[in-house]
């Protein structure tokens, strides 16, 4: 008894600094997601520094490294989004800052194939687990300051590609070697370790706090969407009798008004996973996001390649920094993303097909132009991931509700990993045959029957038909059913799970 009155004395301690202080520590949470979560796909920036201090390495193995390294990202969401769940916080930020920190000792060997490939899939694997337990920081603030504490989260991520950018610069400039980097770079994980050991709380904050109240009518805004980050994890928070018997009599009512193909549909909502994996929409949606990721993986890892065999080495190397500069500000996409997300998935999924195949067939029938891949590749390419996730973390919890979204999308980004090992064949048919149209043809031809994905009926997307109410009011009940507004996004969200 004694113990348990400790350990929640301590949580409540650790809660009320939290609470003190709420801007500070939202901004340390986004500047340490900037300095980890997402750096590995910065690698376009890093290769060419590892190539010049004479790292000798072939394409295949560049490209295995960097597989590692973007294989461990999505494999352990799954992992540190159940240590967080089970253990709390402080315990996940821990564990994922030494991992990080042992990554980065083992790249300082960068002469060594195998320290690399391990270091790099380390760093890549400990930094979701960084993010992780700083998200429940937007229940700090009001729902509007959460919505754009989350947005911020999202940016931080795509904007860890800057990492390796400036460290390009300054190779450039300074003569600054990759070994000395990681050993500075070493203060990262540890000062992830000491907030996690002297600040970070067991237990998430639950209940948003409206300590920032002022925010509301800056931030206030239906472009901004609390599920932007692809490590949040939220869940079905426990509802009041009201809201209970609210949701009930709204449930009754979608199902007394539908057929029952309709009834089917509605049961995805908060289903149990056995039934959800049984379902096309589920294995539709994972698919279609592993297809474009594979794609997006390719370019970031082989552009330097690509690139050798199509223009001289000055350009080359105006690109590479072209590129590098662009990839950190996908985040730009966003408000577009989330009002088309708002109106209808199906715009968003077929706009970034589309945008995969124009990207994809300039690599195909114009890999030298410069002015393309300036103005139509690199744009592409860097607001294309952001546009692909939001899609994903929107669908997942429109269709199959938030009781098992952390499992749900683990379980897509283990997908999104199985097929991003293709990736290495690709790699290795194109040095065999001395030049990437073919990989590139292969990528292209994939994305097209991403189209028909956008035609497949998504259960929760489709208006009751046989129903007098008006359109606006299901519209504000089915949103009911899904916990949120009339946006389709959940009201509020928490770390903590009360059952998946």
């Amino acid at each position: 008894m004694t113990t348990s009155s400790s350990s929640s004395s301590s949580t409540n301690d650790r809660h009320d600094i939290l609470k003190a202080y709420p801007r500070f520590w939202a901004s340390l949470g986004v500047m340490q997601t900037l300095l980890s979560a997402g750096i590995v796909f910065g690698w376009a920036s890093l290769l060419p520094i590892l190539r010049n201090e004479g790292v000798d390495n072939t394409p295949q193995q560049f490209s295995k490294i960097f597989t590692c390294g973007a294989i461990g990202n999505y494999l352990s969401t799954l992992l540190f989004g159940v240590t967080l769940d089970r253990f709390g916080p402080r315990v996940t930020a821990i564990m994922a800052s030494l991992l990080f920190a042992v990554g980065l000792i083992l790249c300082i060997f960068q002469d060594s194939f195998y320290c690399l490939s391990v270091g790099f899939g380390l760093l890549g694997f400990a930094g979701p687990g960084i993010q992780m337990p700083t998200l429940h920081f937007a229940n700090l603030f009001s729902s509007a300051g959460g919505a754009f504490y989350m947005s911020s989260q999202a940016a931080a991520f795509d904007g860890g590609t800057l990492v390796f950018a400036v460290v390009r610069y300054f190779h450039i400039s300074m003569s600054l070697t990759t070994a000395d980097f990681f050993r500075v770079f070493l203060i990262v994980p540890g000062s992830v370790l000491l907030t996690a050991i002297f600040v970070w709380p067991d237990v998430a904050l639950d209940n948003p706090e409206t300590v920032e109240q002022e925010l509301d009518a800056k931030l206030e805004s239906p472009y901004l969407g609390p599920a932007s980050s692809p490590y949040l994890s939220p869940r079905v928070k426990p509802m009041i009798k009201k809201k209970k018997k609210a949701n009930a009599n709204a449930n009754a009512n979608a199902q007394s008004t539908t057929e029952g193909g309709d009834n089917a549909e509605q049961s995805l909502i908060n289903a149990p996973l056995e039934v959800v994996f049984r379902h096309q929409s589920f294995w539709t949606l994972a698919i279609w996001v592993s297809v474009h990721i594979l794609k997006l993986n390719f370019v970031v890892a082989t552009l330097n390649d690509q690139l050798y065999n199509t223009v001289d080495s000055d350009t080359k190397d105006r690109m590479i920094d072209l590129f590098g500069a662009m990839l950190p500000f996908g985040f730009i996409a966003l408000p577009l993303v989330a009002w088309l997300l708002n109106k209808s998935p199906i715009w968003v999924i077929q706009i970034a097909n589309v945008v995969g195949v124009a990207y994809g067939a300039i690599l195909v029938w114009y890999p030298s132009s410069t002015w393309l891949l300036s103005f139509v590749v690199f744009p592409a390419v860097a607001t294309s991931r952001q546009m692909v996730y939001s899609t994903v973390f929107h669908q997942i919890g429109a269709v199959f509700g938030f009781a098992n979204y952390g499992v749900l999308l683990g379980s897509t980004n283990i997908l999104v990993s199985l097929i991003s090992a293709i990736q290495t064949p690709l790699v290795s048919l194109s040095e065999d045959l001395g030049d990437y149209t073919t990989a590139n043809y292969v990528l292209l031809l994939l994305t097209v029957p991403l189209f028909f994905v956008g035609l497949v009926q998504f259960p929760g997307s489709k208006k009751k038909k046989s129903t007098t109410r008006s359109d606006s009011k299901t519209s504000e009940e089915e949103a009911t059913l899904l916990g949120g507004d009339r946006s389709g996004m959940p009201r509020n969200y928490s770390t903590t799970s009360t059952g998946a």
